[in-house]
Parts: structure tokens; C-alpha cells; sequence
């Protein structure tokens, strides 16, 4: 599964305003597409849609693909199904008789 790295790109994202010398202010002036509250959120490392995510990318003119964290995922096959431990059955008149 994939997520974004939001402290990885609140970093990038406060950089580019740096060195653009933007506040939020200006920032929302330059990029009318942007408000002040998603560019806090965003420069917080706080969660934003799929949407409002590509749209700070596109305006601060970074590449989204950047902060995309990849996990490595357990693949499940049938042989390593096959080749999982198998605890042995016991019967439950067995079970009530070690009791």
C-alpha cells in the first residue's frame, strides 16, 4: 500500500515558500486555486485529499511522485501457503481428557 511522506513534503513545501519568499498570504495571492487553511495543513504535515495534494504539488511546483512512500507488501503464493506450519488436530475429547 501506498502513502505519502506529509512530513517529508510539509518540509519541501515550507522550503519552496522560503525561497520563493511567499507567506501564506502571498502564497494564496500567487495561487488563488490554494487557500490559507489547506497550505497550513499541508506545510503542518496534516492529511489532504488525493486532490488538494496534486493541486499544492502542481502550484509550489513540486513532483508529487517524491513523498510517495512505498511499502514493500507480503505476497501471499499458494506454495507459501502450502509450506505454513500445520499445528496437528486434536480431537476435542482429547483436549477435555488432558485436562
Amino acid at each position: 500500500m501506498a502513502e505519502i511522506e506529509r512530513k517529508q513534503f510539509a518540509a519541501a513545501l515550507v522550503a519552496r515558500l522560503r525561497e520563493l519568499g511567499y507567506s501564506y498570504g502571498k502564497a494564496v495571492e500567487m495561487w488563488p486555486a490554494l487557500n490559507r487553511a489547506m497550505l497550513s495543513r499541508a506545510c503542518n504535515g496534516m492529511e489532504l485529499s488525493a486532490a488538494n495534494y496534486l493541486l499544492v504539488c502542481e502550484m509550489a511546483g513540486l513532483d508529487p511522485y517524491c513523498f510517495l512512500m512505498r511499502e514493500k507488501q507480503v505476497r501471499h503464493t499458494l506454495k507459501s501457503i502450502l509450506n505454513q506450519p500445520v499445528t496437528a488436530g486434536v480431537s476435542r475429547e482429547a483436549r477435555e481428557a488432558g485436562r
